[in-house]
C-alpha cells in the first residue's frame, strides 16, 4: 500500500514534468503560427490538436480536409502549422503531443483580440426654467474583446473617467462600451477628446474630439426660438431641440423631465445602468421560463394527444378482433350445419336410390311375368286353333 502512494507521489511530478503550457495572444484576422518541437530524434512523432479535440497533423499528414491548416515545417524535431485570418472560433487551447519513449504534451492557450472601431461622441444639452444647463457628452465604440478602456481629455491637459457601462453581444465574447460624462460649465474654445486603449491597439489610441465652443454657439442661436414663442402664447417655454455635426459628434436638447435623469453623477449612473441590466436579465429570465413552460405544455398536449390515438387505435383493434372472431364463429357453425346437411342429403339420396332400384326391381319383375304370361297365352291359342282348321 505505502509503495502504491509513493509511486503515485512519484508518477505526479513527473507528469507536470512532461507538460507545458504557452500562451498566445493574436489580434483577429492576423495568422496565428504554432511551433512544437523534441530534442528526440529517433523514433518520435508529432501531433497537433485543435481546441475541439480533432486532429490537425500528425507529423506531415493531415488529418482535416479543411485547408484552414496549413503545414509550415515539419522534421523529425519540429512540426510547425498556421492558421490564417484568425476569427473568434479559433480561440481556445490547441495540444502538441511527443510520442516516443513517453509522452509529452504542450498546451498553448490562443487567445484573439478584437480591436474597438473609432469611437463616436455625442452631446446631450439639458436646460432648466432657471436658465442652468449642462452637457452630458457620451463616447460610444462597438465591438471589441476584452472591453476597452475609455477616458476623457480635457482641455486643461486633465484625463478622468467617465460612467462606463458594457453591452456584450449574442455571442458572449464581443461587447458594445459607452463612456459618459457630465459637462456642467466650460469656456470658450473648450475641447473635449474621447480616448480609447486596448490591448489590440498595441499601444495605439483612438481619439475622437468634440469642440464646446461650438455648443455654445449653436446654443445662442437656439435660444432665440423659444422667446419668440413665449411671446405669442401663454404656455410654458419648452426648449427646442438642435442638431449639430461635427465629424463624428451630434449635440440634442430634452426638457426638464429628461434632466432629472441625466444630472446625476457618473457614478450613479453607472449603478443606474447596473440596475438597468439586471432589470433586463431578469426580464429575459422570466420570458425564458414562460417560454419553457409553453413549451412544457405543448409537449404534454402533444403526448395526450398520442395517447388519445393509442387508445382510440386499441379500441379499434379490439372491435376488429371481436368482429372477426364472430365471424370465425358463424362460419365455423355454418360449415357445421353444411355438413349436417350435406350429410341428410346424402342419407336420402340413398334412400331415394334405394327405392328407386327396389321399384326398377319390382318392375322388371312385373314385365317378365306378363312376357312370360303372353307367351304362354300365345301358345295355348295356338294348339287352340289348330284342330280347327283340321276340322
Amino acid at each position: 500500500m505505502w509503495w502504491g502512494i509513493l509511486s503515485l507521489l512519484s508518477w505526479v511530478p513527473l507528469q507536470a514534468a512532461f507538460l507545458t503550457l504557452e500562451t498566445i495572444t493574436v489580434e483577429e484576422g492576423q495568422t496565428l503560427t504554432l511551433k512544437c518541437s523534441t530534442s528526440l530524434t529517433q523514433n518520435a512523432s508529432l501531433q497537433w490538436l485543435a481546441p475541439s479535440g480533432f486532429t490537425i497533423f500528425f507529423n506531415q499528414h493531415p488529418a482535416l480536409k479543411s485547408s484552414k491548416y496549413q503545414l509550415l515545417h515539419h522534421s523529425t524535431t519540429q512540426l510547425s502549422i498556421s492558421v490564417p485570418n484568425v476569427t473568434l472560433q479559433d480561440e481556445g487551447m490547441y495540444k502538441c503531443l511527443h510520442y516516443g519513449s513517453s509522452v509529452r504534451t504542450k498546451q498553448v492557450r490562443v487567445i484573439v483580440l478584437v480591436t474597438p472601431f473609432k469611437p463616436t461622441v455625442e452631446a446631450l444639452v439639458l436646460r432648466r426654467q432657471n436658465g442652468e444647463k449642462h452637457v452630458v457628452l457620451k463616447c460610444s465604440t462597438e465591438r471589441s474583446k476584452p472591453p476597452p478602456q475609455i477616458t476623457w481629455l480635457l482641455g486643461s491637459g486633465m484625463e478622468i473617467y467617465g460612467g462606463l457601462h458594457h453591452e456584450f453581444e449574442t455571442d458572449g465574447k464581443t461587447s458594445n462600451t459607452t463612456s459618459t460624462l457630465i459637462v456642467h460649465s466650460y469656456g470658450k474654445n473648450s475641447t473635449v477628446h474621447c480616448i480609447i486603449r486596448h490591448r489590440g491597439l498595441q499601444g495605439r489610441k483612438l481619439v475622437a474630439p468634440f469642440r464646446l465652443e461650438d455648443l455654445a454657439a449653436d446654443q445662442e442661436t437656439a435660444s432665440d426660438a423659444p422667446e419668440q414663442s413665449s411671446l405669442s402664447s401663454q404656455a410654458p417655454q419648452q426648449p427646442t431641440s438642435m442638431v449639430s455635426m461635427m465629424g463624428n459628434s451630434s449635440i440634442q436638447e430634452t426638457d426638464e423631465e429628461e434632466e432629472e435623469h441625466a444630472t446625476q453623477d457618473p457614478d450613479l449612473a453607472t449603478e443606474a445602468s447596473a440596475q438597468h441590466i439586471g432589470l433586463e436579465k431578469r426580464k429575459s429570465g422570466i420570458l425564458l421560463l414562460i417560454l419553457v413552460s409553453f413549451l412544457i405544455f405543448i409537449l404534454f398536449i402533444i403526448v395526450q394527444l398520442f395517447i388519445m390515438k393509442l387508445r382510440k387505435a386499441h379500441m379499434i383493434w379490439k372491435k376488429e378482433s371481436e368482429i372477426s372472431e364472430q365471424t370465425l364463429e358463424s362460419y365455423r357453425s355454418r360449415s357445421n350445419n353444411e355438413e349436417t346437411s350435406s350429410q341428410e342429403n346424402k342419407s336420402r339420396t340413398s334412400q331415394s336410390k334405394r327405392c328407386m332400384s327396389y321399384i326398377t326391381r319390382l318392375y322388371s319383375g312385373a314385365r317378365t311375368k306378363r312376357k312370360e304370361k303372353a307367351q304362354h297365352w300365345k301358345l295355348e291359342g295356338k294348339n287352340s286353333r289348330v284342330p280347327e282348321s283340321i276340322v
